[in-house]
């Protein structure tokens, strides 16, 4: 299996846990919501699994025409194409860990510290910008789903 399979298939994974959560999202309160609180997490786990599979499909087609080959055209290309097992690793456990603490902590809490933490991992050396990347982004879609969309997110120990 090449690094596209497993990747689809990791994230296919992270993806059906994602949207089975999302569909177990509690009704609106509010008699006059449009759309219920988890029209769009769902749909962006629905988008996630289809993009996860075709990542799948992508890899399969790629060991199949690699299959026949038995040089590649350009080493120096296959060797940047190697992904470090470390990083897909941790990544994959950070990725658990905010689909794990997404509930108790809340969407604001949970998001800022996942932004936070992979930011930091993957580029240390900017660690401003990722705690301005970790707070701002989580506080504007709180803010467009609360107040445009009226889908209220779960706050945690903030609400």
């Amino acid at each position: 299996m090449n690094k596209n399979t497993i990747s689809g298939m990791v994230i296919l994974m992270f993806a059906l846990i994602y949207t089975i959560m999302a569909f177990r999202l509690p009704a609106s309160s509010s008699n006059t919501a449009v759309i219920g609180p988890s029209v769009f997490p769902a749909a962006i786990g629905i988008l996630l699994i289809i993009t996860s599979i075709m990542l799948i499909g992508k890899g399969w087609l790629e060991q199949r025409q690699q299959h026949g080959k038995t040089e590649p055209e350009n080493p120096m290309e296959e060797e940047e194409e190697k992904q470090d097992p470390k990083k897909v690793f941790v990544l994959s456990l950070l990725l658990l860990g905010y689909v794990l603490l997404f509930f108790p902590l809340g969407y604001l809490l949970s998001t800022a510290l996942f932004i936070l933490s992979v930011t930091m991992f993957l580029d240390r050396e900017h660690w401003i910008r990722n705690v301005i990347y970790s707070l701002a982004f989580p506080g504007i879609i709180y803010l467009v789903f609360d107040r445009v969309l009226a889908v209220y997110l779960p706050l945690g120990p903030l609400g």
